[in-house]
């Protein structure tokens, strides 16, 4: 978890701050275990490592001194899964049937460490056509650009055109329970179906499937 701040304006040239976290019905407080200081060897952020999000507010004290003057303190109440920010779904993978149109990708959800329930998320698949511009550079185009939104960890994606090479890349947001509802990083793009380019003696396989 990393934390920031700024100095105050007004704030004399000696002022260092000191960061406290307070986990809500815990009597002791810690201190920052690494500052981040600025070129003035000032404290203005702080890492803290291992850190577990539950579904008590944390509270936050930056305290500031100063030889000069009284240095006001600012402190802050904070739901931490509100500010978690997603990593993307891990183990993507992508199974397509050469007989069919279908192609079942499947996903295993984003690690937290307060919940491990498919049901706290929703996902977005953004699949794109692949293909060759020249006969060296193979480039994304936009011609297709499909977007889902679901939950669970698979879903069936139709292929318009057997014969393309598609792109899919994954993110996920919370939908329930204390999972923050914004939208996490995108996944690596993964690549699967087949391309009708393919090379002179290279047969395609009747299944494809892709990881990342």
């Amino acid at each position: 978890m990393n934390c920031t701040w700024q100095a105050g304006r007004d704030a004399p040239a000696d002022t260092q701050y000191f960061l406290y976290w307070q986990k809500s019905g815990e009597d002791n407080q810690m201190e920052c275990e690494l500052y981040i200081r600025d070129e003035n060897r000032r404290n203005t952020g702080c890492i803290f490592q291992n850190v577990s999000i539950g579904i008590e507010k944390a509270y936050f004290l930056v305290n500031g001194s100063s030889k000069d003057s009284l240095i006001q303190f600012y402190d802050e109440y904070i739901d931490l899964y509100k500010i978690e920010k997603l990593m993307p779904p891990s183990n993507i993978t992508v199974n397509c049937d050469e007989i069919k149109n279908d192609c079942i990708i499947q996903w295993q959800q984003p690690q937290i460490s307060h919940s491990n329930k498919d049901m706290c998320f929703k996902y977005e698949i953004n699949i794109k056509y692949k293909v060759r511009m020249s006969s060296l550079t193979l480039n994304i185009n936009s011609y297709i650009c499909i977007y889902q939104y679901m939950r669970g960890n698979s879903n069936t994606f139709v292929r318009p055109n057997i014969r393309k090479k598609y792109v899919l890349k994954m993110r996920a947001a919370g939908s329930a329970c204390l999972v923050n509802p914004a939208w996490g990083e995108w996944s690596t793009p993964v690549e699967f179906g087949k391309s009708k380019f393919m090379p002179l003696g290279h047969s395609s396989p009747s299944n494809v499937l892709s990881t990342s």
